[in-house]
């Protein structure tokens, strides 16, 4: 009798293990769905996390599993002075080199991770779909409804209180966003500047398929690249550039790749003749995008860089915008980091600490 009981008793906990998720050599798991509707296998409670993809390590903050980072990349260390202030284990946690080329999956697994957020490279993702790692690739989102969509894939990926976290972070992104709109949404077509937005340099730019396009005219700007077919860190040619003529010119991804700073890529518009030729560069227009802790034109700082290019843009329409204040209410609502009113001032002007 004793004998039948605890069999039942195991009975029960079998069924109730195969309702939280199936077994297999990640050990118990579920199932989600990426942004595009496919599934994708993720442990029950991811412990070991290698944040791999650029934007990962401060969305990993966000959602408050810091403490599960393994292993980080070398870009999100080595171009982000900020990054290392204010995160707390980014100093200390291994890098993989070299990721923008190609992730070493032998040197990542070494870490043992049972979560990977990596680069949107199929490649990749199917080598570790091959040894049952589980991995959510990054995405190339094409509008600002999609960046959050993304969000929540991460979130729902480490399970716990991060879809909750993710929630009031869109809480946030659409009151800001709304509030920017509320004004720009009036705006004549006459009354929107022409914006190119560069990245790796001053020819590598955003087309049709990438958010900046939805970033600008919600900032009350036209994009000069909005029927460009192509999406982020697409290439042009100088003619093209000259044909576009933009009114303003902002620069974001600046020393990737021990390529040209943002800096150095704005002081050669200025002082090579040729680019003399485009409104921007004339009226001395050409504006470095703050960075802080990522990029402003990939993170979650996107909705920074609606607010700040509205008030480039549009100054006396958004005369009472205050962009130190916002910038500190971000980092501490999110990043869990004081900024004072000078570091704040600092990132704005994107210098380093």
């Amino acid at each position: 009798m004793a004998v039948r009981r605890i069999s039942l008793i195991l009975a029960a906990c079998l069924l109730s293990l195969a309702a939280a998720g199936c077994a297999d050599s990640r050990g118990e798991t579920r199932t989600i769905e990426n942004i595009k509707g496919q599934s994708i296998t993720v442990p029950v409670e991811a412990k070991r996390v290698a944040a791999v993809y650029g934007p990962s390590y401060e969305t990993l903050v966000l959602l408050g599993a810091e403490d599960r980072i393994v292993a980080c990349s070398d870009v999100q260390v080595d171009n982000f002075p900020w990054a290392q202030r204010i995160f707390k284990r980014l100093n200390s946690l291994p890098k993989l080199e070299n990721v923008h080329t190609a992730v070493n999956i032998e040197a990542m697994l070494s870490y043992k991770p049972d979560l990977v957020l990596g680069f949107p490279r199929p490649n990749e993702s199917n080598k570790l779909d091959k040894l049952k790692i589980a991995n959510v690739p990054g995405a190339v989102t094409p509008n600002l409804e999609s960046t959050l969509k993304q969000l929540e894939v991460y979130a729902a990926a480490l399970g716990g209180d991060a879809p909750e976290r993710a929630r009031e972070f869109e809480d946030y992104f659409r009151s800001k966003l709304k509030r920017i709109k509320e004004v720009t949404d009036k705006l004549a077509a006459s009354e929107r500047p022409a914006v190119y937005y560069s990245a790796i340099d001053l020819l590598s730019t955003y087309g049709k398929y990438s958010d900046l396009t939805e970033v600008i005219s919600a900032a009350g700007g036209r994009s000069v690249t909005g029927d460009f077919e192509a999406g982020n860190h697409s290439q042009i040619t100088f003619e093209q550039l000259v044909q576009y003529n933009p009114a303003y010119i902002f620069i974001d991804h600046g020393g990737i790749n021990d390529l040209d700073t943002a800096e150095k890529i704005r002081q050669n518009t200025y002082i090579d003749g040729r680019y003399g030729l485009i409104e921007a560069v004339a009226n001395k227009r050409v504006y470095l995008t703050p960075s802080g802790v990522f990029y402003w034109d990939m993170g979650l700082q996107k909705i920074l860089l609606v607010m700040e290019m509205a008030k480039i843009l549009h100054p006396d329409r958004f005369a009472d915008l205050d962009m130190n204040a916002e910038l500190r209410e971000f980092y501490s609502k999110f990043y869990h980091y004081e900024l004072t009113a000078e570091e704040a001032g600092k990132i704005l002007n994107r210098e380093n600490p």
